[in-house]
């Protein structure tokens, strides 16, 4: 049986489908997020959830809610990588981060299991990145 023919980007990386963009995104436990803060970028690791097409951050007082507060555009990206065979894959999403007010939703998004970052902090506050791009690549 020959292989599929998968589309490529103009390197020549295998683009992924949407499927496999929202499957890596619902499994992969930690990504990290850019924004922009005081005029400086800024690109921090968080842990996260895949919630409704959106990525929802759970975090303390700081610049990333700064950021969310103030409406910002966030990039959010994960990946993977097998130095040994030399194969991986990386997502790149963007768009808009609201922060998450509704007593309803947060206590909704409390079940998902989502954790503060650092254990003991104060991760009351909850950032929701609305997404308006998500695009995948495979390497290998």
């Amino acid at each position: 049986m020959e292989p599929m023919n998968r589309p490529t980007d103009h390197r020549g990386l295998e683009v992924l489908t949407s499927e496999e963009c929202d499957r890596l995104l619902r499994e992969a436990p930690v990504g990290r997020v850019a924004f922009l803060h005081s005029g400086e970028p800024h690109i921090l690791p968080v842990n996260y959830r895949y919630v409704e097409g959106s990525i929802v951050i759970r975090t303390a007082v700081g610049s990333k809610m700064d950021a969310a507060e103030m409406e910002s555009r966030f990039a959010f990206e994960i990946d993977d990588w097998d130095p040994a065979t030399r194969t991986g894959w990386s997502i790149l999403a963007d768009g808009v981060a609201t922060v998450v007010t509704g007593e309803e939703e947060i206590a909704r998004l409390e079940e998902s299991g989502l954790d503060p970052w650092i254990e003991g902090t104060a991760g009351d506050l909850w950032i929701r990145i609305i997404l308006d791009d998500v695009t995948g690549r495979r390497i290998g």
